[in-house]
């Protein structure tokens, strides 16, 4: 009973948290600290930091070709909207030894950072209902895992505030590609 308790307190928590969060930046209250940042070694500090819970899923979690480039982002909105993608791609994907991996790419007026995975994938008709609040591609699943529903929806404002687009499209042969961008100044 103290166990479920806890689980229930805990997913609530996240829940109000979440709230609070897109709350802030849907209404123009999020204050941005834009600063100029190497994304490399961004993105190599977030993958680092989560791959205690891709190891512990037996997931294999990686950086491969990242973009040498100076950005000038909001690290903490950065630091969310990754963490949120690696965090889902690794927890949905279904077998041990799947691979998830970030990528970035240097575009003309932007760079493009995507988080692709090799899991189930997310079937087409869900791409364009995704990122909206509480949408779920398989409630039962997402409830048991402890998501609350808001985290991408999150990342989609989190992007929009630093100037950015969002959007993910299938990973050939499996898996799907998470991806946003942020403009080059």
């Amino acid at each position: 009973f103290v166990d479920a308790t806890l689980r229930h307190a805990e997913r609530l928590s996240n829940l109000v948290s979440d709230l609070l969060d897109i709350s802030k930046i849907e209404s123009g209250r999020y204050e941005q600290e834009a600063g100029w940042i190497d994304l490399t070694s961004a993105v190599t500090s977030i993958v680092d930091d989560m791959k205690p819970l891709a190891s512990e899923r037996g997931v294999v979690l990686t950086a491969d070709d990242l973009a040498p480039v100076d950005v000038l982002v909001d690290v903490k909105a950065l630091d969310q909207v990754l963490t949120n993608l690696i965090q889902n791609a690794v927890k949905y994907a279904h077998e041990k030894g799947v691979r998830v991996w970030v990528r970035t790419a240097v575009r003309k007026k932007d760079v493009k950072i995507c988080v692709l995975d090799e899991g189930p994938g997310i079937p087409k008709i869900h791409h364009n209902r995704i990122f909206e609040r509480f949408y779920r591609v398989d409630a039962g699943r997402s409830k048991h895992m402890g998501g609350t529903g808001l985290g991408l929806s999150i990342v989609k404002h989190l992007v929009g505030s630093m100037g950015g687009s969002v959007g993910l499209h299938l990973n050939e042969p499996v898996g799907t590609v998470f991806w946003f961008t942020v403009p080059r100044f």
